[in-house]
């Protein structure tokens, strides 16, 4: 698990630092450079050249480092790895996207692309749904086979103290990140921009404040669940 992800960053971050030696001696020190983007494609947010050509690739190796040391601190690590492939999938999307977001900042940088041309404005900004939406769709599949850990999945009070809500609660925030995810791609294709990234936030969101109210339902009525009175405590 480890290997593979570490394996996919490097390719990754490689191409990156390719990318942005390609353009670092296209961009003068002195200017600023579009870094983001609203739903129309037009520039609202500006940035030197040191973000531009590095932010992207230096969260990419942090990202990485840490998902590659997690394992090892988890006091569950034996769950953790039983999770490999949402383990897996979480890791090289985060790098995918923003391995893509970093093409965007570039490209648009060097003026290989003008973003606000792009589909109307916005075609740039539908593929990055797109790609969110698949994220989404792929980890929301899998989501029902993240074994109880320290880490990663829905940590809740409730979750890490019932294992029958921790497996429930998976489950149900899988189906609706896997709604979300494919709602959010058909979207972006057939709604305005704006109405497609509305679906996206919302539907994350909404998703996460249901597991965490379903994670207490469950877990109240879970006959083994692990409480800590105050006799415990002493």
């Amino acid at each position: 698990m480890i290997f593979k992800g570490l394996l996919a960053s490097l390719i990754m971050v490689a191409i990156m630092l390719g990318l942005s030696a390609w353009a670092m001696g296209q961009l003068p020190a002195d200017e600023q450079f579009a870094t983001h983007w609203n739903a129309s494609g037009v520039a609202n947010g500006f940035s030197g050249r040191a973000t531009v050509l590095w932010m992207m690739p230096g969260m990419a190796v942090g990202i990485s480092l840490l998902l590659a040391l997690v394992p090892q601190l988890d006091p569950r690590k034996k769950n953790l790895l039983r999770s490999s492939t949402p383990y897996l999938i979480t890791w090289v999307g985060t790098i995918i996207i923003l391995g893509f977001a970093h093409f965007m900042i570039v490209l648009s940088a060097t003026k290989t692309i003008n973003i606000a041309d792009l589909g109307g404005g916005s075609g740039m900004i539908k593929a990055l749904i797109v790609i969110l939406g698949g994220f989404f769709a792929a980890l929301g599949a899998v989501m029902g086979k993240i074994r109880p850990n320290w880490f990663m999945g829905i940590r809740t009070p409730w979750t890490l103290s019932s294992d029958l809500s921790w497996d429930k609660t998976h489950r149900l925030t899988g189906w609706m990140f896997l709604a979300t995810g494919l709602a959010s791609i058909i979207s972006a294709f057939i709604m305005p921009t704006n109405i497609a990234m509305g679906i996206l936030i919302v539907g994350s969101l909404a998703s996460a404040l249901i597991a965490v109210v379903y994670s207490w339902y469950v877990w109240r009525n879970d006959p083994v669940r692990e409480t800590l009175i105050p006799e415990d405590a002493e």
